[in-house]
């Protein structure tokens, strides 16, 4: 009984499970977006598309996580999504002419912008 307590005190702790990874991915996601200059604002959020590394450690995440993707067929090609709380990863499948896509991963997260009428000083 004693080396089963001293293998459980020395075994490294498991990574932490979905969602609790999520707020550090996102982080990532918001700096890599801002360094690269990929921030944009929509009629009711502020946009961060972030590429890379840091993409492809938040599409691998998703999945592991059995994060079922859905696919959309836009005029760029065909993608897989994955969604996330605040947004999504998009893995390009095919190009538009039908040809296997060699590369297209990004992740994209979505901060809502404060709506009029709706902070604390208009109670």
């Amino acid at each position: 009984m004693p080396i089963l307590a001293a293998a459980l005190l020395l075994a490294e702790p498991a990574a932490p499970a979905f969602p609790e990874q999520v707020p550090g991915l996102i982080a990532a996601c918001l700096d890599t977006a801002v360094a690269s200059g990929e921030v944009s604002e929509t009629e009711d959020s502020h946009k961060y598309i972030c590429g890379g590394d840091v993409a492809l450690r938040f599409w691998t995440f998703l999945e592991g996580a059995g994060i079922a993707p859905y696919e959309q067929d836009t005029p760029q090609g065909k993608w897989l999504g994955r969604e996330f709380p605040l947004g999504g990863c998009f893995r390009r499948t095919r190009m538009p002419d039908g040809s296997a896509a060699t590369g297209g991963l990004s992740c994209t997260v979505w901060i809502p912008r404060a709506r009029q009428g709706t902070g604390a000083q208009d109670r």
